[in-house]
């Protein structure tokens, strides 16, 4: 074949010169980043395969060198090299140097082609420092080399090398017998017309790679990198072609809804196009080939990919119309007509519910194709449209009537209307989780603790394993107030709704009493069953089973664990008395349980002002209580003033006679019983900032909500009851029916499956926060497997997160005690070890925590929740796999694997596995 018949079609008149590329790049290769270095690529690459295409080649190799040159050799008859006798060049300068000089739209060279314009490799040529061609073609081994476009030769390797510019190509040697013809390119591109930092992109070349021998089964495909520290080889070939894709695309663990259905077909259509000559026709006639393969799956997630004489059309475009067309008249029209699908007055489904779960390929081969860019991102021949809407239209119908596949046709239709139902409930779900804080009275879940703040950014949810996260008190239940006037929790909830707040107390991790203020007093559960804890005092408490109660020695226990005899973390109040040896009459004092000694409260509630900038008067050292009231402790109700005002106010406060409560008596605060009752009430809870406990009027200390620590400003905690529905088994509507899924769903508000929303998400991270034990390995990998399936946007931005609460606590003895918390048996016994070599003695057995309940508030803040000092692991999609695959082995259908691993696995524990 000669270049006269090959390359010389177009009137070579008109041609512009490879300047117009260099002067503005982007506009040729679709941009001057890392995506248009790759574009260089795929053009040579597309040279190569349309000589596959064509049936003239069977292998394409791609090398990557080492100095970032990219080399592309191919099989084929290789370029033309005779003279042309418009131009007066060979035809390998022709292609090379000439935009539009490609002979793929006259009609002699290839009957469809990935070509635009041809302008593919002369622009490439046009943007490298170097570019050398290697042609194999009757019996003779040609060479000739460019420097930006100029023909010519190197006197050595690389683009340092000396050019020697001249024209025309050299003939180095004759063909040995059966050695394959082909042409062979290999170019460096010139880093001047790109961006800074731009550059080949390897992941993309290898997908590039893949893609295209899928869509040419004849062509086997290999790609050599010896760019990283270590030579690789691959290969890819694949003779099933689009059904080989359509098995490589599908989600894993989507499992098949329908068979693969196949449409193979031709089709004609008309445009107004140019002649051999460049004279505009109308109504030329042009003929179609499409090969498509799709199936639906039982996930949500969609993959469609588009293709056009093997170029990847990443937007889609005028097949993909056809495509989408066909199957909107062909099913709706089928679940119209079948009985029992639609409900009376429901909606047919959309576009969107007939695409949920599918995996597609289309591929076209046309001739002449037309573009919405130099890119080839995306189909705009307006012809193709009707085409495939013709062919697959056909096809669906008789799927659908036929009489072996009617049944799974049925089955794809109901996918269909249950999607269309699912995307419904996901929108009213969506609507009612718009972003709002507790204080704006959003409809969320009643076990959702919400945090105050309203920035997306630094906000926390914490996912947290059990409901014994959310221990509560009865309505009714009196708290201690630095006031001096308890409240109960339900007058609490409604002033704290009213915007009022209350100040109660605490007690940090030694047992000294603070004076703090009491966040979100709300309502928790309804119905919750209860305990009565009776103390030595004669008070008694109700709560959950489940609402810790503080010992005297610091630690924590369950209502329904405490023993008759404990002795809980007392809150001691007295009446201050000068016949007593107090300096001052009537003033309240607490005891201080670390130093045992009493301390006038005012002095305590003075301390939290100071420490929180709150006291800003100076004019004297002198802090009184405002109105009078040596009783009210509010910090709000302590201010400085000088001597004058404060002999004034004593003067005012001998005119009052009230009278003084006494004061109770120092008893010891032990637990005389606890007995489970048959009622159930309302119960409520609330928040202390830092230390994470609160008193009660009874007298003792009991821990605050969701038995860890948290700053309410910005953590949120959503607890969950054991282990949620197993989702690689549920339909969508079933994870969206389940309470514990519907919750996570709702809180984070921003919807589910296909519907999902990364930037409507409430929370900045969102944590899962599960026990360190077997148990909670389970509960992390369903939850895992829950944001992998139907929130997978928030895994692939980097907010999905699971806390590493310690597994050990390993304590020295002595004065100067040192506490270490360690995450797995080596670490603990290297850590052992270590310290009884410095001669340190360490506690022992050590405990080992089996829940986070195990330890107390302030070691699980510092430990788990505090940025500052807590430990967390990002999940990534690695994760998901892995987790993926051990829901596969325990609850998968297959018997066999899983009876194995039972076997490998009995009479050991895999602590590694157990802790990831």
């Amino acid at each position: 074949m000669t270049a006269e018949i090959l390359y010389g079609a177009d009137d070579l008149t008109h041609l512009e010169g490879l300047d117009a590329v260099r002067k503005r790049p982007g506009m040729y290769i679709g941009s001057t980043d890392s995506r248009g270095i790759n574009h260089l690529a795929n053009e040579i690459i597309d040279n190569c395969t349309d000589e596959g295409v064509g049936g003239h080649a069977t292998k394409v190799a791609v090398i990557l060198h080492a100095d970032g040159s990219l080399q592309v050799d191919d099989d084929g008859r290789g370029i033309p090299t005779a003279i042309n006798t418009k131009s007066g060049l060979n035809g390998v300068e022709l292609v090379l140097t000439r935009l539009h000089a490609g002979g793929k739209f006259g009609g002699s060279g290839y009957k469809t082609s990935g070509g635009l314009h041809g302008v593919g490799a002369s622009a490439v040529n046009a943007l490298s420092l170097r570019f050398d061609v290697t042609v194999k073609r009757e019996g003779k081994v040609h060479e000739i080399s460019f420097q930006r476009g100029v023909p010519g030769s190197f006197d050595g390797p690389g683009p340092q090398a000396r050019f020697h510019p001249e024209s025309g190509l050299r003939v180095v040697r004759k063909m040995k017998r059966g050695e394959p013809t082909g042409t062979s390119i290999r170019y460096w591109y010139d880093a001047r017309y790109f961006e800074t930092g731009a550059r080949l992109d390897v992941d993309a070349v290898r997908a590039k790679l893949r893609n295209t021998a899928f869509l040419v089964p004849g062509v086997m495909y290999t790609l050599r990198d010896e760019t990283a520290e270590e030579t690789t080889n691959e290969t890819f070939h694949f003779p099933h072609g689009l059904t080989d894709m359509v098995e490589f695309l599908t989600h894993a663990g989507d499992k098949p809804v329908s068979g693969l259905l196949q449409v193979n077909g031709e089709g004609t259509y008309k445009e107004n196009a140019a002649d051999a000559n460049g004279v505009m026709q109308s109504n030329v006639e042009r003929r179609a080939e499409v090969e498509i393969a799709f199936r639906w799956g039982t996930g949500y997630e969609r993959t469609i990919e588009c293709f056009t004489n093997t170029i990847r059309n990443t937007h889609g475009g005028t097949h993909r119309k056809g495509f989408e067309r066909a199957l909107v008249r062909a099913l709706t029209e089928a679940i119209r007509n079948t009985r029992g699908l639609l409900k009376p007055k429901e909606d047919p489904p959309v576009l969107d519910d007939l695409l949920e779960g599918m995996t597609a390929v289309i591929h076209v081969r046309i001739p002449e194709p037309q573009f919405t860019s130099q890119t080839k991102d995306e189909l705009s021949t307006a012809g193709i449209t009707r085409v495939l809407q013709g062919l697959v239209e056909a096809h669906i119908k008789e799927w659908i009537d036929g009489r072996r596949t009617k049944a799974e046709a049925r089955t794809v239709l109901q996918k269909v209307v249950d999607a269309a139902r699912v995307r419904l409930t996901q929108k009213q779900q969506k609507d009612a989780a718009r972003r709002k804080t507790a204080l704006e009275g959003a409809s969320m879940p009643p076990k959702l603790v919400d945090c105050r703040a309203t920035g997306i950014a630094q906000s926390e949810l914490f996912i947290v394993e059990g409901d014994s996260a959310l221990g509560c008190f009865t309505g009714d239940t009196l708290v201690a107030l630095a006031s001096g006037a308890p409240r109960s929790f339900a007058d609490l909830a409604t002033d704290w709704q009213r915007g009022v707040t209350h100040f109660g107390y605490t007690t940090n991790k030694a047992g000294r009493v603070v004076v703090v203020p009491l966040v979100e007093p709300r309502l928790t559960k309804r119905d919750a069953p209860l305990v009565r804890v009776t103390l030595d005092n004669g008070e008694s408490v109700r709560c959950t089973p489940d609402h810790q109660f503080r010992l005297r020695d610091g630690s924590y226990r369950r209502a329904d664990h405490l023993a008759p005899g404990d002795s809980l973390m007392p809150l001691y109040r007295s009446v201050s008395a000068t016949s007593a040896g107090d300096n001052l009459n009537g003033y309240e004092k607490v005891w201080m349980n670390d130093r045992e000694e009493w301390v006038y409260t005012h002095y305590v509630a003075d301390g939290h002002n100071l420490r929180n900038g709150t006291d800003n008067i100076t004019n004297g050292k002198v802090r009184h209580h405002i109105d009078c009231d040596k009783r009210n402790n509010d910090p709000r109700n302590l201010r400085p003033m000088t001597h004058e005002a404060h002999i004034a106010l004593h003067a005012a406060m001998m005119a009052d006679n009230r009278d003084l409560r006494e004061a109770a008596a120092p008893v010891n605060h032990t637990v005389t019983t606890v007995d489970r009752l048959s009622e159930t009430a309302d119960v409520y809870d609330l928040t202390v900032d830092g230390y994470h406990n609160f008193a009660l009027e009874a007298g003792v200390f009991v821990h605050n909500s969701a038995r860890m620590a948290r700053s309410s400003e910005y953590q949120a905690l959503l607890p969950i009851r054991g282990k949620i529905l197993n989702v690689q088994k549920a339909t969508l509507q079933q994870v969206l029916d389940n309470a514990e899924c519907s919750a996570i769903v709702q809180v984070l508000g921003a919807g589910s499956g296909r519907t999902f929303d990364l930037p409507a998400l409430r929370y900045g991270r969102v944590m899962i926060m599960a026990d360190a034990d077997v148990d909670g390995s389970h509960i992390r990998t369903l939850l895992i497997t829950l944001f992998a399936k139907y929130m997978r946007p928030v895994i692939e931005a980097g907010r999905l997160f699971a806390a590493m609460p310690p597994l050990h606590k390993v304590v020295t003895k002595g004065r100067n005690s040192e506490t270490i918390f360690t995450y797995t048996q080596q670490e603990m016994e290297s850590t052992v070890a270590r310290l009884e070599r410095e001669g340190k003695s360490v506690v022992k057995p050590v405990p080992r925590f089996k829940g986070l309940g195990e330890m107390d508030a302030e070691e699980l803040w510092d430990t788990t929740m505090n940025p500052a000092t807590r430990t967390v692991r990002r999940i990534t999609l690695d994760d998901v796999e892995r987790a993926e695959g051990v829901l596969e082995l325990l609850m998968g259908e297959r018997v066999e694997p899983r009876r194995n691993w039972l076997i490998e696995s009995s009479g050991r524990i895999d602590e590694e596995a157990i802790d990831a």
